[in-house]
Protein backbone atom coordinates (compact mmCIF):
# COMPACT_ATOMS: atom_id res chain seq x y z
CA UNK A 1 0.00 0.00 0.00
CA UNK A 2 2.71 2.45 0.91
CA UNK A 3 4.52 1.65 -2.35
CA UNK A 4 1.50 2.45 -4.30
CA UNK A 5 0.60 5.61 -2.55
CA UNK A 6 4.50 6.97 -1.95
CA UNK A 7 6.83 4.95 -4.51
CA UNK A 8 8.28 6.58 -7.33
CA UNK A 9 9.39 3.64 -9.26
CA UNK A 10 6.66 4.61 -12.13
CA UNK A 11 5.91 8.24 -11.61
CA UNK A 12 4.26 8.16 -14.88
CA UNK A 13 1.46 5.40 -13.86
CA UNK A 14 0.63 6.52 -10.52
CA UNK A 15 -2.27 8.76 -11.23
CA UNK A 16 -4.02 5.91 -13.37
CA UNK A 17 -3.34 3.33 -10.78
CA UNK A 18 -4.64 5.63 -7.68
CA UNK A 19 -8.08 4.90 -6.51
CA UNK A 20 -10.68 7.07 -4.89
CA UNK A 21 -9.87 5.83 -2.20
CA UNK A 22 -5.99 6.53 -1.64
CA UNK A 23 -6.64 9.98 -3.14
CA UNK A 24 -8.52 10.88 -0.36
CA UNK A 25 -6.23 8.94 2.38
CA UNK A 26 -3.66 11.45 0.71
CA UNK A 27 -5.75 14.32 0.68
CA UNK A 28 -5.57 14.92 -3.16
CA UNK A 29 -9.08 16.21 -3.13
CA UNK A 30 -8.99 17.49 -6.55
CA UNK A 31 -8.46 14.67 -8.09
CA UNK A 32 -10.56 12.46 -6.39
CA UNK A 33 -13.32 15.01 -7.09
CA UNK A 34 -12.47 15.01 -10.83
CA UNK A 35 -12.70 11.02 -10.26
CA UNK A 36 -15.70 10.72 -8.92
CA UNK A 37 -17.26 13.30 -11.42
CA UNK A 38 -16.69 11.24 -14.15
CA UNK A 39 -17.86 8.19 -12.36
CA UNK A 40 -21.48 10.36 -11.99
CA UNK A 41 -20.83 11.61 -15.78
CA UNK A 42 -21.13 7.56 -16.78
CA UNK A 43 -24.02 6.46 -14.47
CA UNK A 44 -26.21 9.46 -12.76
CA UNK A 45 -27.84 7.58 -10.84
CA UNK A 46 -24.72 6.36 -8.87
CA UNK A 47 -26.14 7.10 -5.34
CA UNK A 48 -22.98 6.00 -4.22
CA UNK A 49 -20.65 8.48 -6.24
CA UNK A 50 -22.81 11.40 -5.36
CA UNK A 51 -22.38 10.41 -1.31
CA UNK A 52 -18.68 10.13 -1.52
CA UNK A 53 -18.45 12.90 -3.72
CA UNK A 54 -20.43 14.92 -1.02
CA UNK A 55 -17.89 13.32 1.30
CA UNK A 56 -14.88 14.90 -0.10
CA UNK A 57 -16.54 18.59 -1.03
CA UNK A 58 -16.81 18.60 2.89
CA UNK A 59 -13.66 17.38 3.83
CA UNK A 60 -11.85 20.03 1.01
CA UNK A 61 -13.41 22.50 2.74
CA UNK A 62 -16.86 22.88 0.00
CA UNK A 63 -20.22 22.44 2.21
CA UNK A 64 -22.06 24.07 -0.16
CA UNK A 65 -21.26 21.73 -2.75
CA UNK A 66 -21.28 18.94 -0.38
CA UNK A 67 -25.24 19.77 0.26
CA UNK A 68 -26.34 19.96 -3.10
CA UNK A 69 -25.01 16.16 -3.48
CA UNK A 70 -26.92 15.11 -0.68
CA UNK A 71 -29.84 16.96 -1.76
CA UNK A 72 -29.57 14.72 -5.14
CA UNK A 73 -29.32 11.53 -2.84
CA UNK A 74 -32.04 12.45 -0.69
CA UNK A 75 -34.17 13.24 -3.33
CA UNK A 76 -33.50 10.04 -4.98
CA UNK A 77 -34.49 8.29 -2.28
CA UNK A 78 -37.96 9.56 -1.96
CA UNK A 79 -38.59 8.72 -5.66
CA UNK A 80 -37.19 5.22 -5.20
CA UNK A 81 -39.72 4.51 -1.78
CA UNK A 82 -36.88 4.80 0.74
CA UNK A 83 -37.96 7.07 2.77
CA UNK A 84 -36.40 6.21 6.55
CA UNK A 85 -32.87 6.83 4.55
CA UNK A 86 -34.34 9.89 3.10
CA UNK A 87 -35.19 11.49 6.65
CA UNK A 88 -31.97 10.10 8.03
CA UNK A 89 -30.00 11.75 5.59
CA UNK A 90 -32.15 15.21 4.67
CA UNK A 91 -31.87 15.25 9.14
CA UNK A 92 -28.17 15.43 8.79
CA UNK A 93 -28.17 18.06 6.12
CA UNK A 94 -30.62 20.45 8.70
CA UNK A 95 -28.29 20.27 10.87
CA UNK A 96 -25.43 21.74 8.47
CA UNK A 97 -27.59 23.79 6.81
CA UNK A 98 -30.08 25.11 9.28
CA UNK A 99 -33.77 27.13 8.61
CA UNK A 100 -33.19 25.95 4.94
CA UNK A 101 -36.55 26.19 3.92
CA UNK A 102 -36.06 23.70 0.52
CA UNK A 103 -34.47 20.88 2.99
CA UNK A 104 -37.07 21.20 5.51
CA UNK A 105 -39.95 20.79 2.18
CA UNK A 106 -38.32 17.90 1.11
CA UNK A 107 -38.35 16.45 5.02
CA UNK A 108 -42.26 17.12 4.93
CA UNK A 109 -42.39 15.65 1.74
CA UNK A 110 -40.69 12.41 2.74
CA UNK A 111 -42.29 12.12 6.17
CA UNK A 112 -45.72 12.37 4.27
CA UNK A 113 -45.31 10.26 1.84
CA UNK A 114 -43.65 7.31 4.15
CA UNK A 115 -47.19 8.00 6.51
CA UNK A 116 -48.79 7.16 3.24
CA UNK A 117 -47.30 4.05 2.64
CA UNK A 118 -47.81 2.96 5.98
CA UNK A 119 -51.56 4.04 5.89
CA UNK A 120 -51.82 2.43 2.57
CA UNK A 121 -50.46 -0.70 3.93
CA UNK A 122 -53.06 -1.06 7.10
CA UNK A 123 -55.78 0.40 4.84
CA UNK A 124 -55.17 -2.86 2.45
CA UNK A 125 -54.74 -5.14 5.58
CA UNK A 126 -58.27 -4.00 6.65
CA UNK A 127 -59.80 -3.98 3.11
CA UNK A 128 -58.96 -7.37 2.29
CA UNK A 129 -59.61 -8.92 5.79
CA UNK A 130 -62.85 -7.63 5.79
CA UNK A 131 -64.46 -8.95 3.16
CA UNK A 132 -62.48 -12.61 4.05
CA UNK A 133 -63.92 -12.81 7.26
CA UNK A 134 -67.39 -11.36 6.73
CA UNK A 135 -68.12 -13.16 2.84
CA UNK A 136 -64.96 -15.41 1.78
CA UNK A 137 -66.73 -15.53 -1.87
CA UNK A 138 -66.93 -11.77 -1.81
CA UNK A 139 -63.50 -10.83 -1.13
CA UNK A 140 -61.53 -8.43 -2.99
CA UNK A 141 -58.77 -8.71 -5.19
CA UNK A 142 -55.48 -6.90 -4.06
CA UNK A 143 -55.86 -4.99 -7.51
CA UNK A 144 -59.75 -4.22 -6.67
CA UNK A 145 -58.38 -3.37 -3.28
CA UNK A 146 -55.72 -1.09 -4.25
CA UNK A 147 -58.13 0.57 -6.89
CA UNK A 148 -61.24 1.29 -3.78
CA UNK A 149 -57.54 2.63 -1.60
CA UNK A 150 -57.02 5.07 -4.78
CA UNK A 151 -60.17 6.59 -5.06
CA UNK A 152 -60.66 7.21 -0.90
CA UNK A 153 -56.81 8.00 -0.50
CA UNK A 154 -57.26 11.44 -0.89
CA UNK A 155 -60.69 11.93 0.86
CA UNK A 156 -61.17 14.09 3.84
CA UNK A 157 -62.26 11.50 5.87
CA UNK A 158 -59.34 8.82 5.23
CA UNK A 159 -57.00 12.06 5.65
CA UNK A 160 -58.02 12.51 8.88
CA UNK A 161 -57.25 8.76 10.07
CA UNK A 162 -54.01 7.43 10.96
CA UNK A 163 -53.18 3.55 9.49
CA UNK A 164 -54.18 1.89 12.02
CA UNK A 165 -57.53 3.37 12.54
CA UNK A 166 -57.60 2.79 8.58
CA UNK A 167 -57.50 -0.77 9.61
CA UNK A 168 -59.95 -0.63 12.08
CA UNK A 169 -62.77 0.91 10.04
CA UNK A 170 -62.55 -1.41 6.81
CA UNK A 171 -61.99 -4.48 8.25
CA UNK A 172 -65.30 -3.50 10.51
CA UNK A 173 -67.21 -2.69 7.65
CA UNK A 174 -68.78 -4.43 4.81
CA UNK A 175 -68.32 -3.76 1.09
CA UNK A 176 -72.06 -3.22 -0.57
CA UNK A 177 -72.39 -2.65 -4.22
CA UNK A 178 -75.79 -1.29 -5.17
CA UNK A 179 -77.12 -0.38 -8.16
CA UNK A 180 -78.50 2.36 -9.94
CA UNK A 181 -82.19 3.30 -8.56
CA UNK A 182 -81.68 0.97 -5.38
CA UNK A 183 -82.84 2.45 -2.26
CA UNK A 184 -80.56 2.58 0.24
CA UNK A 185 -82.51 3.53 3.70
CA UNK A 186 -85.99 5.03 3.87
CA UNK A 187 -86.80 8.20 5.98
CA UNK A 188 -88.14 7.17 9.03
CA UNK A 189 -85.97 4.06 9.55
CA UNK A 190 -84.33 3.40 12.45
CA UNK A 191 -81.95 0.69 11.18
CA UNK A 192 -78.43 2.25 12.66
CA UNK A 193 -76.37 2.21 9.78
CA UNK A 194 -73.27 4.17 8.48
CA UNK A 195 -72.44 3.93 4.83
CA UNK A 196 -68.94 5.41 3.55
CA UNK A 197 -68.97 5.68 -0.69
CA UNK A 198 -66.19 4.44 -2.14
CA UNK A 199 -67.55 5.22 -5.50
CA UNK A 200 -70.28 6.17 -7.30
CA UNK A 201 -73.00 8.54 -6.13
CA UNK A 202 -76.46 9.14 -4.36
CA UNK A 203 -78.97 11.39 -3.25
CA UNK A 204 -81.53 12.45 -0.60
CA UNK A 205 -84.91 13.05 -1.21
CA UNK A 206 -88.22 14.31 0.71
CA UNK A 207 -91.44 12.70 -0.75
CA UNK A 208 -94.38 15.33 -1.12
CA UNK A 209 -98.09 14.93 -0.90
CA UNK A 210 -98.12 14.66 -4.66
CA UNK A 211 -95.79 12.19 -4.98
CA UNK A 212 -92.92 14.43 -6.37
CA UNK A 213 -89.70 14.01 -4.43
CA UNK A 214 -87.82 17.07 -3.42
CA UNK A 215 -83.70 16.34 -4.18
CA UNK A 216 -82.31 17.52 -0.94
CA UNK A 217 -78.52 16.46 -1.64
CA UNK A 218 -76.12 14.58 -3.60
CA UNK A 219 -73.28 12.39 -2.30
CA UNK A 220 -70.37 10.81 -3.35
CA UNK A 221 -67.13 9.71 -3.33
CA UNK A 222 -65.86 9.74 0.62
CA UNK A 223 -69.06 10.97 1.87
CA UNK A 224 -70.76 9.26 5.35
CA UNK A 225 -74.41 8.58 5.55
CA UNK A 226 -75.57 7.69 8.60
CA UNK A 227 -73.88 9.29 11.64
CA UNK A 228 -77.07 10.51 13.39
CA UNK A 229 -78.33 6.70 13.08
CA UNK A 230 -75.41 4.91 14.12
CA UNK A 231 -73.97 7.24 16.90
CA UNK A 232 -77.12 8.91 18.32
CA UNK A 233 -79.96 6.35 17.19
CA UNK A 234 -81.49 9.09 15.27
CA UNK A 235 -84.41 8.19 13.00
CA UNK A 236 -82.69 8.89 9.06
CA UNK A 237 -84.20 12.26 8.30
CA UNK A 238 -84.75 11.60 4.10
CA UNK A 239 -85.02 8.69 1.84
CA UNK A 240 -81.48 7.78 0.16
CA UNK A 241 -81.21 6.28 -3.44
CA UNK A 242 -77.84 5.13 -5.16
CA UNK A 243 -77.80 7.27 -8.85
CA UNK A 244 -75.18 5.10 -9.82
CA UNK A 245 -73.52 2.20 -9.67
CA UNK A 246 -71.75 2.24 -6.27
CA UNK A 247 -69.23 0.78 -3.53
CA UNK A 248 -69.71 1.34 -0.14
CA UNK A 249 -68.79 0.56 2.99
CA UNK A 250 -71.38 0.04 5.41
CA UNK A 251 -70.86 -0.35 9.06
CA UNK A 252 -72.93 -1.19 11.70
CA UNK A 253 -73.40 -1.25 15.70
CA UNK A 254 -71.07 -4.79 15.40
CA UNK A 255 -68.93 -3.41 13.01
CA UNK A 256 -68.60 -0.15 15.19
CA UNK A 257 -67.97 -1.95 18.24
CA UNK A 258 -65.15 -4.35 16.76
CA UNK A 259 -63.69 -1.19 15.51
CA UNK A 260 -64.07 0.93 18.57
CA UNK A 261 -62.83 -2.36 21.42
CA UNK A 262 -59.23 -2.00 22.07
CA UNK A 263 -59.01 1.04 20.00
CA UNK A 264 -56.24 3.29 21.35
CA UNK A 265 -58.07 6.36 20.20
CA UNK A 266 -61.70 6.10 19.62
CA UNK A 267 -62.63 9.34 19.80
CA UNK A 268 -60.36 10.25 16.74
CA UNK A 269 -62.20 6.96 14.70
CA UNK A 270 -65.51 9.01 15.98
CA UNK A 271 -64.67 12.71 15.20
CA UNK A 272 -63.67 11.68 11.67
CA UNK A 273 -67.33 9.42 10.91
CA UNK A 274 -69.03 13.10 12.69
CA UNK A 275 -67.16 15.50 10.39
CA UNK A 276 -69.04 15.29 7.40
CA UNK A 277 -71.87 15.64 8.98
CA UNK A 278 -74.74 15.07 5.51
CA UNK A 279 -77.35 14.04 7.70
CA UNK A 280 -77.19 16.64 10.46
CA UNK A 281 -77.91 19.19 6.81
CA UNK A 282 -80.58 16.73 5.35
CA UNK A 283 -82.37 16.96 8.70
CA UNK A 284 -81.98 20.78 8.89
CA UNK A 285 -83.12 20.81 5.30
CA UNK A 286 -86.31 18.66 6.14
CA UNK A 287 -87.31 20.55 9.21
CA UNK A 288 -87.53 23.95 7.23
CA UNK A 289 -88.97 22.22 4.39
CA UNK A 290 -91.63 20.53 6.49
CA UNK A 291 -92.65 23.60 9.13
CA UNK A 292 -92.87 25.80 5.47
CA UNK A 293 -96.42 26.37 4.50
CA UNK A 294 -97.34 24.74 1.40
Amino acid sequence: MFKKLFGREDPTNERKDLTTEDLIVLERWDEAILQLQARIQANPLDLHAHLKLAEVHLQSGHPHRAVDEYVFVADSYIDDGFYDKAIALLGKLTRMVPGDAAIEASVRKAQQLKDLEHRSTMALEGLLSSQEERNPLARLSLIEAQQVWQSLSTTEVVLRLPGEQLRRLFASSTLIEPEAGEILVERGSKVEQLYFFASGEGEALLDQADGRPILLRTFGTGDILGDRSLLEHQPWPATYRITAPSRIFKLDAAGLEKALQGNPDPRLLLDALRSRRHDHDVAAAVRKLVASPA
